[in-house]
């Protein structure tokens, strides 16, 4: 779903985004609609290029919001050491079927070597790590970086071959995701918020992407545990600069 406002500014998308929330009786629930379920059956493994948070800092930043938001998400947050920020999807990878935005491994192999020569092209930077705000489904933290990620989204899907059928593709409102708050009401979610969005933000040095497979684990679990019973496999670190 795009929630972006053609034409504005990063600032002005986030406000927006804060202003679309407060209105909103009701959250969304994005992990266990029938929609999200048939998308994982047909493409189970998700490939994307992210830059990972491993600063401590940063982390116990949105650690310590995750644990002020718990109590209104219906799943439980994402793990510590999953937080990322999303850069570029990539697709699927191939299970069967050569589904549209399906990839082989050879070819993500191919992918990531271009990606790794394109990277060279932009120097590590520093990006804004908050404040705190939430589309309909999910918790985030913004992500505030001058264009710098933007930049590197386009350096990276110059690495990935055109698709005779695109994948949908929206821009990009760079975000942590915090978890997910599956269907409450959404004015007790907005007021718990409100404390969090004066906490100032915090600043990370971004100097490389992963390339990641995200996928379930095989196994039962509890459905408010679908983050936790997730893998994120990291495939490459390709650094930034030469």
């Amino acid at each position: 779903m795009d929630f972006t406002v053609p034409g504005k500014s990063l600032d002005a998308q986030f406000d927006k985004l804060w202003t679309r929330f407060k209105r909103l009786r009701y959250t969304t629930d994005s992990i266990n609609s029938w929609r999200a379920r048939w998308q994982r059956w047909l493409t189970p493994i998700n490939v994307s290029f992210i830059v990972p948070i491993e600063d401590e800092a940063v982390c116990q930043y949105l650690i310590a919001a995750q644990e002020a938001l718990k109590p209104f998400m219906s799943y439980a947050p994402q793990p510590h050491d999953k937080l990322h920020i999303t850069v570029y999807q990539v697709g699927y990878l191939r299970t069967g079927l050569a589904l549209p935005g399906t990839w082989t491994r050879e070819a993500l192999s191919r992918i990531r070597s271009q990606a790794g020569r394109n990277l060279t092209l932009i120097d590590p930077f520093d990006v804004q790590i908050g404040p705190f705000n939430a589309f309909p489904n999910v918790a985030i933290a913004e992500v505030h970086d001058e264009g710098k990620l933007r930049l590197l989204r386009a350096i990276v899907a110059r690495a990935v071959p055109p698709l005779s059928r695109p994948l949908p593709a929206f821009p990009l409102i760079p975000h942590v995701t915090l978890g997910y708050f599956g269907v409450r009401p959404a004015e007790p979610i907005h007021q718990a918020m409100l404390p969090l969005r004066r906490v100032p933000p915090v600043v990370m040095r971004v100097d490389r992407l992963d390339m990641t497979l995200y996928y379930r684990k095989p196994g039962p679990h509890d459905p408010s545990h679908a983050l936790v019973h997730s893998t994120e496999e990291v495939i490459a670190m390709l650094r930034l600069g030469k």
